[in-house]
């Protein structure tokens, strides 16, 4: 068939036209066995006023289906009165819907183009700041600067969790990176971080003791029999730990960044407390 003779379909939206191609293919995907041809010829987005709709219903081939996803009820009578009168055959996806919520609900909606799209956009953006967090994990990546916070502590700290609560429950890109207790290193973080404004950066701190009790917890599942316990031993021996610490918070006060002690705190509690002191309160009653 060639595409002259395709059916042609017409998408009109006063937003992204995504709800009403959604629908459509849902609904031709039941006729993938068969022999079809259809083509859609346009998707008209931001259709939000009587002139623009009649400009492009002119356009119109009058054997086309024209579908539309409009929620202003004015605007959606005025489309189906002026396909009516060309006697165009045409399909409003969201009056059905919006009929039978208003019977069930008993209140009107809102009638606010592009919500939709709005929460389509929250979510992707969500998307990417998990993606991005994941490729930043302990130390890894390469867009620091492009990060929305930046965590530093010493190993057990809670780094991963916290960066992985913000970007899952708040949409934020976190990176986090491990402070190990070497010149050297300290020398090519405080470079790394040059470029990261310092407001989204933040020292993480626990209480020694109970530093030293979580390390060996997790020294018992690192390590399967004695010789490999004997490795771990500098790990969670205190007199290390506190030397670790007092490192990284020199490296705190050389980059002059808030620190927070996380001791016996919930991720939730951490992660509005670093919200509220970058000013981002308004995104925990999101």
């Amino acid at each position: 068939m060639h595409q002259d003779d395709a059916k042609k379909i017409v998408i009109i939206s006063d937003g992204t036209g995504k709800t009403a191609k959604r629908l459509m293919d849902a609904v031709l995907a039941q006729y993938e066995d068969q022999r079809i041809n259809f083509m859609v010829e346009n998707i008209h987005q931001g259709v939000r006023s009587k002139q623009k709709a009649n400009a492009i219903f002119k356009s119109i081939d009058p054997d086309s289906l024209v579908i539309f996803s409009i929620i202003s009820d004015d605007l959606r009578r005025h489309c189906h009165n002026k396909l009516h009168d060309r006697n165009i055959l045409h399909l409003d996806v969201l009056e059905p819907m919006l009929k039978t919520m208003k019977r069930f609900l008993g209140v009107h909606p809102n009638f606010r183009p592009g919500l939709l799209q709005i929460i389509d956009d929250k979510y992707y953006s969500k998307i990417d700041s998990i993606g991005f967090t994941v490729e930043h994990d302990d130390g890894r990546g390469y867009q620091l600067p492009q990060a929305d916070i930046v965590l530093l502590g010493v190993s057990r700290t809670c780094k991963t969790p916290i960066s992985m609560y913000l970007a899952c429950n708040h949409g934020l890109k976190a990176a986090n990176i491990p402070i190990i207790k070497d010149l050297n290193y300290k020398a090519n973080l405080l470079r790394k971080l040059e470029k990261v404004e310092r407001k989204k950066l933040f020292g993480l701190l626990m209480k020694p003791e109970v530093l030293s009790m979580v390390r060996l917890e997790r020294s018992h599942v690192l390590a399967t029999d004695y010789v490999g316990k004997s490795k771990f031993e500098k790990y969670f021996d205190m007199r290390e730990i506190r030397g670790e610490l007092r490192f990284s918070r020199e490296i705190y006060e050389e980059l002059n960044i808030d620190t927070i002690d996380v001791t016996r705190r919930a991720i939730e509690e951490i992660s509005s407390d670093i919200l509220r002191r970058m000013g981002l309160d308004s995104i925990l009653n999101m």
